[in-house]
């Protein structure tokens, strides 16, 4: 075991923050994570810990506020938007409110109603991607290649399974 290691062991807390706060510093001046180790006479694993656990500790807490105050703003405009699409419209033009020739009452006008749903899909679509719904899925595919040759191979295999079939099938008598 080396002194390094060791010594990196005996670290208290306060030290170990210290000392990611320096690794933290010195990486934003373009030092790589083995002058940085170097430097500080840790190892580049331990340094890079230092530099997670930092980045986590610093930023994460900013992110997850972000991302609330960003949900209620989102709330606050699906309400908006909803009371839109639920509201009466009417069609007006020319200043003038649009009768229906049918049933002499006015015409209801759409047009809003259809904007607001396609704002609260907006909306909704921002929200999944912001509480990551909508993550990347990753599938494990494997290809396997099939030459000419195995699929003659194959149908010969068949062929015979089914020859030594009608052959057993006849030696039973049950077929002539």
């Amino acid at each position: 075991m080396s002194q390094t290691y060791r010594a990196h062991r005996r670290m208290n807390a306060e030290q170990r923050a210290e000392r990611a706060a320096q690794a933290y510093e010195m990486r934003l001046q373009g030092w790589t994570i083995k002058a940085i180790a170097d430097e500080l006479g840790i190892a580049a694993s331990t340094t890079h810990d230092l530099l997670t656990e930092y980045t986590a500790e610093r930023f994460d807490p900013l992110a997850e506020e972000y991302r609330r105050l960003e949900l209620d703003r989102l709330d606050d405009y699906t309400r908006r938007a909803y009371q839109v699409l639920i509201a009466e419209h009417i069609v007006v033009q020319h200043g003038k409110v649009v009768m229906d020739p049918e049933t002499g009452s006015p015409m209801a006008d759409l047009a809003p109603r259809l904007a607001a749903l396609d704002r609260l899909l907006r909306i909704s679509e921002r929200r999944s991607c912001l509480l990551s719904l909508d993550a990347i899925v990753k599938y494990d595919v494997t290809v396997t290649q099939v030459d000419p040759t195995d699929l003659e191979i194959v149908q010969i295999l068949t062929e015979a399974r089914v020859k030594d079939a009608v052959e057993e099938a006849r030696l039973r008598g049950e077929i002539q």
